[in-house]
């Protein structure tokens, strides 16, 4: 076995297991925020359920509930969740007859999480083997395993797929298997709606790239819009409109504006105002206070990469994840859609100043700790 996969499933073994610390004292110090008991998977329980174990259920909260109920019993109103992470749940369930909420449907969709993300940071060694060393893989993927909001990687989210697909993609973009870039980035767009950067950004690097152009390889790439095209006409026909996975995003309480385009000066104009005359004291305002930071931060990083030659359809297609949701009038979700921009882990990486490195590790693991200990008793944080 060779010695890169071990230090990956060790890496990978270590933050499992450590997420649970967070946990033990969430329970110990935190109470459940009043009155959004509904937030918790525990809310959808029967009671004396194995999963209403404090260790259990906080992995589903939130949206994984929502992702649980679509596996089982597909949508309803609940469009705003893209497909293919809760149809790959429903296969797995099928084949096992596993009930709705039930223990095995909670296992098998913590497994294929698990499954999703370990091999994502595989993928992801091996495709900053073909530009960098050993050290620069191993640390990009500690810093990913470290940043404070990974325990998403660990829930029952999209994000463990969404991160697994795009490195994939870009590895066979990288060896020029444009056929197979087109088909994962196909499914990459099925899985959330910024999946379709991916588009531009393999359009780029064909372009730029490639010396042995063909129809039939820039065909491929025009397959990764299709997983989008094809939720919009199942919109269609379900709800009468192909975009009504765009409307329902604003049936999240989040405050997006889903019937027109709200340029980005004025998404974080909004944003300055708000931190400047809503009280700290109120736990929204450090909601929004992190959202800024850690778009700001991402936008850094990969300004920084750019100086450091970090890959730039890596980055352009970090850009357009980062910008998509801007786009909505509001950075709701910012801290956790971030998570799949590996250009910034690189980025990181590739810093040479050690006390930088120290101070983003003692700030990341601190906050890590403390988000999910929030995470875990209903209070939001993306």
């Amino acid at each position: 076995m060779r010695s890169y996969f071990i230090t990956i499933a060790l890496l990978f073994l270590a933050w499992r297991i450590l997420l649970f610390v967070p946990l033990f004292a969430s329970e110990a110090f935190l109470l459940p925020r009043i009155d959004y008991g509904y937030t918790l998977f525990l809310y959808f329980l029967e009671k004396g359920s194995i999963l209403s174990n404090f260790l259990l259920y906080p992995f589903a909260n939130f949206d994984g509930a929502y992702y649980l109920l679509i596996a089982a019993k597909g949508y309803t109103v609940n469009a705003g969740f893209f497909p293919l992470f809760p149809l790959s749940i429903h296969v797995a369930t099928w084949l096992f007859n596993a009930q709705s909420f039930g223990v095995a449907q909670y296992f098998l969709a913590n497994f294929l999480v698990g499954a999703y993300f370990l091999s994502a940071l595989i993928i992801f060694y091996k495709l900053l083997r073909i530009d960098y060393k050993k050290s620069i893989a191993i640390w990009s993927i500690f810093f990913l395993l470290i940043f404070p909001t990974s325990f998403f990687f660990a829930g029952i989210y999209p994000e463990s797929l969404f991160l697994f697909l795009s490195l994939l993609t870009f590895y066979f973009a990288r060896k020029k298997n444009w056929l197979l870039a087109g088909i994962t980035g196909l499914l990459l767009s099925a899985t959330r709606i910024v999946g379709i950067a991916i588009f531009p950004a393999l359009l780029y690097e064909y372009f730029k790239n490639e010396k042995n152009r063909s129809l039939f390889k820039l065909l491929s790439i025009f397959l990764t819009p299709l997983g989008l095209i094809a939720y919009g006409f199942y919109s269609f026909l379900k709800w009468g409109n192909p975009l009504y996975f765009i409307e329902a995003q604003g049936n999240f309480q989040n405050n997006r504006t889903v019937n027109s385009i709200i340029l980005l000066p004025q998404t974080l104009f909004r944003y300055i105002k708000i931190l400047f005359t809503v009280s700290p004291t109120i736990y929204e305002w450090w909601v929004a206070f992190f959202e800024f930071s850690f778009f700001i931060f991402t936008l850094s990083l990969l300004y920084v990469g750019w100086r450091k030659k970090v890959r730039f359809f890596y980055l352009l297609f970090g850009l357009l994840c980062l910008f998509i949701p801007s786009l909505t009038g509001t950075l709701s979700g910012i801290p956790r859609y971030v998570l799949i921009i590996f250009p910034i882990f690189i980025t990181l990486a590739l810093i040479k100043n050690k006390f930088i490195k120290v101070i983003y590790c003692v700030i990341s693991i601190t906050l890590l700790f403390i988000f999910f200990m929030l995470f875990s008793k209903g209070y939001y944080i993306s």
